[in-house]
């Protein structure tokens, strides 16, 4: 959990510096990228991990920035869609290259290969084999 908490701190600190966004920010941005449609509130807070006010919240900011917008459902009017602007999808190009030099500064160039190896391995092996909440 340390090293959680210093990683993100020090890459949230990183886009805050180079773009005035934060982390939560970016994987929004970045998961709507990745999905490169428009995903429903709930489908894209569930593949943040964080609750739907969360996301809610993250995502008001980068609607008022111009970033994402936000559109009723065509079939429920009820469900909320989201997607990425013209500028958002500019922005994740930016933020992605700035973000993959900072997993590679704080993170990957300082193991050897080997190292990266054997870590890569086994943290698939848990995100994979992940016990439910039940459990």
């Amino acid at each position: 959990m340390r090293l959680h908490r210093l990683l993100t701190r020090a890459m949230d600190a990183s886009l805050q510096e180079a773009f005035g966004r934060s982390l939560d920010d970016y994987d929004v941005i970045h998961q709507l990228r990745l999905a490169d449609e428009r995903l429903r509130m709930g489908e894209l807070a569930a593949r943040l991990l964080v609750a739907n006010s969360s996301c809610h919240r993250i995502v008001g900011r980068l609607v008022d920035a111009g970033l994402v917008t936000r559109s009723p459902g065509l079939r429920d009017r009820r469900q909320v869609h989201v997607e990425l602007t013209g500028d958002g999808r500019r922005l994740h190009r930016a933020m992605a290259a700035h973000h993959g030099r900072d997993i590679r500064r704080l993170f990957t160039d300082r193991l050897e290969t080997g190292e990266r190896a054997v870590l890569e391995s086994a943290l698939r092996r848990l995100v994979d084999d992940r016990p439910t909440a039940a459990e």
